[in-house]
């Protein structure tokens, strides 16, 4: 499947989580959206454990969750925590509940892990573990566990983080040697930033050139959370200003706000 298809397929399978919900949002190919797409279809395919991460705000977590809404939502294990620094029984109760397990969750470790590596291969599941900058170490131990002893029918892993994440998996030799493919998610070039960024939202499409560049480049740098941040502020603007068109005295306005 293309990445195009794959888009259009994520807007069928289930709305795109947008920063702040900006109604009229769009779900663009960006670079970040197509190499993500590549490092998940890769890791699934292969069976493998990989890595996507970067600086905050640049659309990590929102890249992933479009490529991964191609596949059986019942086959995704997306471990996310409300709490910070999770530790392995966090993960096993999780994943323990997302894979409807029946009868009663174990009581303590070995007998959890043997549960778990005993079900894991009935299916072709693929473990999420977002926000991984979050994860102490042990946690990455765990997970390396239950792939390393799981043998062919082994789950494919993405640990989606923070810079913090590639440190951890980085420094340790066993757990590096063990990562199939890092994708490193960059802020976007202002020039696909103002390609993008029209096709993100109707109400920029009318903007002059100009105007997006100021804007990404005393705001935004490229950052998708905060170009949908500067969005929600313009269709205030646009309101406010009662205009069709966003010019620069909605801009800075705009700017003002975030």
């Amino acid at each position: 499947m293309g990445v195009q298809a794959a888009v259009e397929q994520a807007r069928r399978v289930r709305p795109p989580e947008f920063y702040l919900d900006v109604p009229g949002s769009q779900l663009v190919a960006t670079d970040v959206l197509m190499r993500v797409q590549d490092t998940i279809v890769e890791a699934v395919e292969a069976r493998a454990m990989s890595l996507v991460y970067g600086d905050a705000g640049l659309g990590k977590t929102f890249a992933t969750r479009a490529a991964l809404a191609r596949f059986d939502p019942d086959l995704v294990l997306s471990l996310e925590f409300a709490r910070s620094r999770p530790g392995p029984k966090d993960l096993r109760e999780e994943l323990f509940v997302q894979m409807r397990l029946g009868g009663k969750m174990p009581g303590t470790p070995t007998p959890f892990d043997r549960l778990l590596l005993a079900s894991l291969p009935r299916r072709p599941y693929v473990i999420v573990c977002d926000e991984a900058q979050q994860y102490r170490r042990p946690c990455f131990e765990f997970v390396r566990n239950l792939w390393d002893n799981t043998g062919c029918d082994r789950p494919a892993v993405i640990f989606v983080g923070g810079r913090e994440a590639s440190d951890t998996l980085q420094s340790d030799p066993a757990l590096a040697s063990r990562i199939c493919t890092r994708c490193e998610v960059l802020a976007m070039s202002e020039a696909e930033a103002l390609k993008v960024v029209r096709a993100l939202h109707p109400v920029w499409e009318g903007a002059e050139e100009g105007l997006l560049a100021h804007v990404d480049r005393v705001h935004a740098g490229g950052a998708m959370r905060e170009w949908a941040r500067a969005t929600h502020h313009v269709i205030k603007g646009v309101k406010h200003f009662q205009t069709g068109a966003v010019d620069r005295r909605v801009g800075d306005w705009a700017l003002a706000q975030c």
